[in-house]
C-alpha cells in the first residue's frame, strides 16, 4: 500500500465547467470570474473578493492596495512559505520577522512590540496548516499602532476564529488555490475585503493598472484569473464544506489513535477555532524517536506513507536575505535600515523548524488507509 499525503479532488462538475468555458471562446475576465468572486465573498462574509492569478500575487496586490511605500516594513512570522516574505520585497517593502507560538505555530502576538519600528506599515499573520492565528491580540496591536492586517489564508479555506471565517478577520485576506489546497483552481488566488475603493484598486492592479481601455492609472501587473480557473473554483467552492468535513473527520480519527505515541505531539485546538487541517501536522521529538525528522521521512516513505515536510529553516536564514546572495531589491528598499537577518534567533522558530511533518489526511482517504497510517506510526519505537 502507498498512502498519498494530498491530491486535488476533481469531479464531473469541474470537468464540465471547464468544457463549457472552452466552448464559449471567452477565456479571460468574464462572467465566471465575476460569479466566483461574488460567491467566494459571500462564503467568507465580506463585501468584495478580487480573483487573481495565484496566492503570492494576492499578497502582493493586497500590499499595493494598502499603499506600501519603498522601505516600509511588514511584520511576518519567521516560519511559513517564503512567498509571504518575498511578496513584501516585490512590492518594495522590507519583511521584519516575528516569532511564532509553540502551541499553534502561528504569529506570536507577544513578539509584535519587539518587531515594531517607526517604519512598520502592517502585519501578515499566517493561518498555519488551517489553524487560525490568534487574531484578537494581533488586531488590537494593529489598531493601537495604526497598522494594516493582511491575513495569509493560503492554508485556511473555511477556517473560523470566534465564529468568523478566515479572510474576514483583518483588513484583507489573501488566499491561494494551488492544487493541494483545501480547494483548488489549479493555480489561482483571491483577495477578500470590505473596502470598495481598495477593491477597485485591486481590479486595476491585476490588469496592468488599467483604469480604462487605453489608460493606465497605476503601475500594475498581469495577475488576472482565467475563466477556466474560475469554472473550477465555482465547482470546488460548492464542495468545500464537504471536503473539509471529510478531511477533519479523517484527521481527528488519526490524531485520536496516535495521541499516546511518545515521540510526537499532535495539535491542540481551542474551542473558539475551527481548524481545517490543510496538514495533519505532528511535532517530532527526535530524542524520544531516536532518529531525526529527516531520517523519519524516508523511513515512512519506504513503509508506503507519503508525508509533507516544509519550512525546515527559519525564513531569516534564506540566502537572498543576507550575505553575497542578498536581493538587490531588498538592499535598495531597506537602505540603512536593512534588518540583520543573519544574526536573528527566534527561540520558538528555532525549536520547531524542521521538526514538523504532515501525515496523510486527504478527504478521500479510505478506512483501510487510515488504519494503515495509524498502524505504522504506532509501530515506530
Amino acid at each position: 500500500m502507498y498512502v498519498k499525503v494530498a491530491s486535488p479532488f476533481i469531479g464531473d462538475e469541474e470537468i464540465n465547467g471547464v468544457a463549457e468555458v472552452l466552448r464559449s471562446g471567452r477565456y479571460m475576465s468574464g462572467p465566471r470570474v465575476e460569479e466566483f468572486e461574488k460567491k467566494f465573498a459571500d462564503f467568507i462574509g465580506v463585501e468584495h473578493a478580487v480573483a487573481v492569478s495565484n496566492g503570492t500575487f494576492a499578497i502582493q496586490a493586497a500590499l499595493a492596495a494598502m499603499d506600501l511605500q519603498p522601505g516600509d516594513e511588514i511584520i511576518v512570522p519567521a516560519l511559513t512559505f517564503f512567498s509571504t516574505a518575498t511578496a513584501v520585497i516585490h512590492q518594495g517593502g522590507v519583511p521584519v520577522f516575528a516569532d511564532i507560538t509553540f502551541d499553534d505555530f502561528s504569529l506570536d502576538a507577544s513578539d509584535l512590540q519587539r518587531a515594531l519600528t517607526p517604519r512598520t506599515k502592517g502585519i501578515i499573520p499566517v493561518h498555519y496548516f488551517g489553524h487560525s492565528a490568534d487574531m484578537d491580540p494581533i488586531n488590537k496591536f494593529a489598531k493601537e499602532n495604526g497598522l494594516y492586517v493582511i491575513e495569509d489564508c493560503a492554508q485556511s479555506h473555511g477556517t473560523k476564529y470566534n465564529g468568523k471565517v478566515a479572510g474576514s478577520l483583518g483588513d484583507m485576506g489573501a488566499f491561494s488555490f494551488f492544487a493541494t489546497k483545501q480547494m483548488t483552481t489549479g493555480e489561482g488566488g483571491i483577495i477578500t475585503l470590505n473596502d470598495g475603493d481598495k477593491a477597485d484598486f485591486l481590479r486595476s492592479f491585476r490588469s496592468h493598472g488599467m483604469t480604462g481601455r487605453h489608460d493606465h492609472g497605476i503601475l500594475g501587473y498581469n495577475g488576472r484569473m482565467t475563466e477556466i480557473s474560475a469554472a473550477i473554483g465555482l465547482a470546488q467552492l460548492e464542495r468545500l464544506d464537504g471536503l473539509n468535513k471529510r478531511r477533519i473527520s479523517a484527521t481527528h480519527e488519526i490524531m485520536k489513535r496516535i495521541k499516546d505515541v511518545p515521540w510526537l505531539t499532535i495539535p491542540q485546538v481551542p474551542q473558539h477555532i475551527k481548524h481545517t487541517y490543510f496538514w495533519l501536522h505532528i511535532l517530532i521529538d527526535e530524542e524520544k524517536l531516536g532518529m531525526t525528522t529527516a531520517e523519519l521521512i524516508p523511513y515512512l516513505r519506504e513503509k508506503g506513507i507519503e508525508t509533507r515536510n516544509r519550512y525546515v529553516e527559519p525564513l531569516y536564514k534564506q540566502p537572498i536575505l543576507s550575505g553575497e546572495g542578498i536581493s538587490p531589491l531588498l538592499k535598495l528598499f531597506a537602505g540603512d535600515n536593512l534588518p540583520d537577518y543573519a544574526n536573528m534567533n527566534l527561540p520558538n522558530v528555532e525549536k520547531i523548524a524542521g521538526s514538523v511533518i504532515g501525515l496523510p489526511n486527504r478527504p478521500d482517504m479510505s478506512q483501510e488507509e487510515i488504519d494503515y497510517v495509524v498502524k505504522i506510526i504506532k509501530e515506530i519505537a
